[in-house]
C-alpha cells in the first residue's frame, strides 16, 4: 500500500512540474524550425531556383579571327573528286554574333568513274567545275558550353550557323553563290581555334544540255587564330 502511495505521489509531481512549464512563445517555435540536421537541405534552399551564370573563358567582344581550311565536297560529281582550301576573316560583334569573308580556291581531278570514262570512249565529265570562289557571310552562336576531357584539361565550344553570299568563278562562267554553314567552333586556351562543319554552296552551272543546280555540300576542318583580349562589355 505505501509503494502504491508513493506511486502516485512520484507521477502526480511529474504532471504537476509539466503543466508548470512556461508555453513557448512564437519566435521560440520558429528558432525550433531552422534547427535542421547537417545532413538535410533547408526547407527554404530547397525551395528556392538556383540559377549558374557561366561567363566565357575568353570574351569574342571585338575580336578578330583570321583561320585558314581544308574541305572535302561530299555531294561532287560522280565523275570528279573536288577539294578545296582556303583563308576565312571573322570580325567578332559579341558572344553571339560575328560577321566574315571567305576565299577558296578548289582542286578538281578525275574520279575512278571520270577515268574510266575517259579510257573507255575517250570523254570527259559534262560538268562545269569551280575554280575558286569570294564571299561574304553573317554567322550566329547558338550554343556555348565545355569539354572536359581530363580533371585539369577543358576546351570551350560554340555551336554555330552561318549564312553566305558571293561569287564563284566556274570553268566556263562566273555565277552568284548561296552558302549554308552548320559547324563547332572549339576555343583552344584564349587565342587559338578549331572549327569543324559542313558549308552547302548552291549555285546554277551551264552544261551541254542545260543549266543545273548545284549543292556542293563541304565538309572541312578550319585552324585559326584569334587576336586581342576582348572586353567584357
Amino acid at each position: 500500500m505505501k509503494k502504491l502511495l508513493l506511486v502516485t505521489l512520484l507521477m502526480s509531481s511529474f504532471s504537476y512540474a509539466e503543466e508548470s512549464k512556461p508555453a513557448k512563445s512564437d519566435l521560440e517555435n520558429k528558432l525550433e524550425s531552422l534547427n535542421i540536421p547537417s545532413d538535410k537541405v533547408t526547407p527554404v534552399v530547397s525551395e528556392e531556383k538556383l540559377y549558374a551564370v557561366n561567363e566565357r573563358y575568353s570574351s569574342l567582344n571585338k575580336r578578330h579571327e583570321f583561320t585558314m581550311f581544308g574541305a572535302n565536297n561530299f555531294n561532287a560529281d560522280s565523275h570528279l573528286t573536288t577539294t578545296m582550301t582556303g583563308a576565312t576573316y571573322r570580325f567578332h560583334l559579341n558572344g553571339k554574333w560575328s560577321v566574315g569573308a571567305r576565299y577558296s580556291e578548289y582542286f578538281n581531278k578525275l574520279s575512278s568513274a571520270g577515268e574510266k570514262l575517259f579510257e573507255d570512249q575517250k570523254l570527259l565529265p559534262d560538268t562545269d567545275y569551280a575554280i575558286k570562289s569570294s564571299e561574304g557571310f553573317l554567322s550566329f552562336n547558338t550554343i556555348y558550353g565545355k569539354l572536359r576531357f581530363t580533371k585539369d584539361t577543358i576546351v570551350y565550344f560554340d555551336q554555330y550557323i552561318s549564312l553566305g553570299y558571293g561569287n564563284i568563278q566556274l570553268a566556263k562562267d562566273e555565277t552568284q553563290m548561296y552558302s549554308v554553314d552548320l559547324g563547332f567552333a572549339f576555343w583552344l586556351g584564349k587565342h587559338m581555334s578549331t572549327r569543324i562543319g559542313v558549308k552547302n554552296e548552291s549555285y546554277t552551272q551551264n552544261k551541254v544540255k542545260g543549266s543545273q543546280n548545284v549543292h556542293n555540300a563541304m565538309g572541312y576542318l578550319e585552324f585559326g587564330y584569334l587576336f586581342g583580349e576582348g572586353s567584357r562589355i
